[in-house]
């Protein structure tokens, strides 16, 4: 699992982020403007009109075109971002809307100073964008400075009455640029700082999960996550499996405690890796004992002992020291579930697991002794041998079998 906070892309994380953020707040923004403006063309514009109230000093249908070209770049904004799917293209959308809004601002810049001799709504628009907007690099901020020149350029041209000048109102212009140049990096800052943050919450909640998978099974740790409990649920046909390794009361008492656990450790992770490619779950370990279970796949518990013998004699042929194998198995009904609130334990419990236990303690080392159910479900896919009548401790007379090996196909 990735410790990065949604960097699914190829790129540079913190990038690919912040992108996706900024991203992510566009269609608010552009549905916002879309209104805004919509409402501005067919309302106050008419109304403008109608009451006289817009300056001579340029013509309305200037203000009307740029109420036109705002509708129109938020509302095709609005219809481009729902197929954008990569970093590369909200990237470059980002880039477009920017540079779209520094011309459209510029050119409203020069419309309502002529007009009204006001520059608040530039002002405004810029400030916010600044603040909610996040973008990496220096791009943004450059184009501030874009539209700070622009605006002083064309106003010096165009202002006929020479107070953009005079009055020194250009220098609003440029404090502006500055403002937003400012707060672009404080807030890109800040973003840097909180993606920071999410990657080491990331990481901490990355751990704890690894810890919950390798402690419970997939399913039954997704629901403790979800729910923060896990129901009882019984299994009609779960195949139990109990292994203990003969000879390993010796051994311990004759080494180190280090050797010990090494040795105990190395045996049962080779195990452990047999279940990767099963349909088994890891139970527990109790001392020198393994437990496993399949929840409906009596198969793969067999072909599990199968393969368990087969580390133990390759683990042999490596060392010293010989272990064998005593391994039982059975098939009936149980109930799982996990025990407690603190250091949770998945268990099951059921006569079968009863049995199952009582066909590894009464078998044979280095075999696979099996219950009579057992023999009956894997009968056609399995080969076995059979033992006869065994006196079970707790359960009496058991008919039993031996499995020797999977049948060839």
């Amino acid at each position: 699992m990735s410790t990065m906070p949604d960097t699914d892309e190829n790129g540079d994380p913190f990038e690919v982020w912040v992108v996706k953020r900024s991203f992510g707040l566009l269609a608010p923004i552009c549905r916002l403007g879309l209104v805004a403006s919509a409402v501005f063309l067919i309302i106050a514009d008419p109304l403008y009109f109608a009451l006289d109230l817009w300056s001579q000093a340029i013509p309305q249908g200037y203000l009307v075109a740029w109420h036109v070209a705002m509708v129109l770049m938020f509302g095709g904004f609005l219809l481009t971002n729902r197929r954008i799917d990569s970093h590369a293209a909200r990237y470059r959308t980002l880039v477009g809307f920017f540079a779209a809004t520094t011309l459209l601002f510029v050119w409203f810049g020069v419309v309502s100073w002529i007009g009204t001799g006001d520059l608040s709504i530039v002002a405004i628009a810029t400030i916010v964008i600044a603040a909610v907007l996040n973008f990496p690099g220096n791009f943004r901020r450059i184009l501030y400075c874009v539209q700070a020149v622009g605006l002083c350029l064309a106003l010096s041209l165009l202002d006929s009455s020479g107070r953009f000048l005079g009055q020194m109102h250009f220098a609003n212009v440029i404090l502006l640029a500055v403002v937003a140049f400012v707060i672009d990096g404080y807030m890109l800052r800040n973003a840097l700082d909180l993606f920071h943050e999410k990657c080491l919450v990331a990481a901490e909640r990355n751990r704890a999960d690894t810890v919950l998978y390798n402690a419970l099974p997939l399913d039954i740790a997704n629901e403790l996550k979800t729910h923060g409990k896990v129901k009882a649920q019984s299994h009609p046909g779960m195949a139990v499996l109990f292994a203990d390794i003969v000879g390993f009361t010796q051994f311990a008492a004759e080494r180190a405690p280090d050797q010990v656990l090494e040795a105990l450790s190395e045996i049962f992770s080779e195990m452990d890796a047999l279940l990767d490619a099963s349909q088994v779950e890891k139970i527990k370990t109790i001392g020198d004992a393994y437990m496993a279970v399949s929840k409906a796949h009596p198969e793969a518990i067999a072909s599990l002992a199968l393969a368990m013998l087969r580390v133990m004699q390759q683990h042999n042929a490596r060392n010293e020291f010989q272990f064998a194998l005593r391994i039982g198995l059975h098939c009936g009904p149980t109930i799982a579930g996990v025990i407690g609130h603190k250091r949770f334990l998945y268990d099951v419990w059921g006569d079968a697991v009863n049995i199952a236990s009582r066909m590894e303690s009464s078998g044979t080392p280095g075999k696979i002794h099996v219950s009579e159910a057992l023999y009956l479900a894997l009968q056609d896919q399995f080969v076995f041998e059979e033992r006869g009548i065994t006196e079970i401790k707790g359960k009496g007379p058991m008919r039993t079998y031996f499995l020797v090996s999977a049948r060839s196909t």
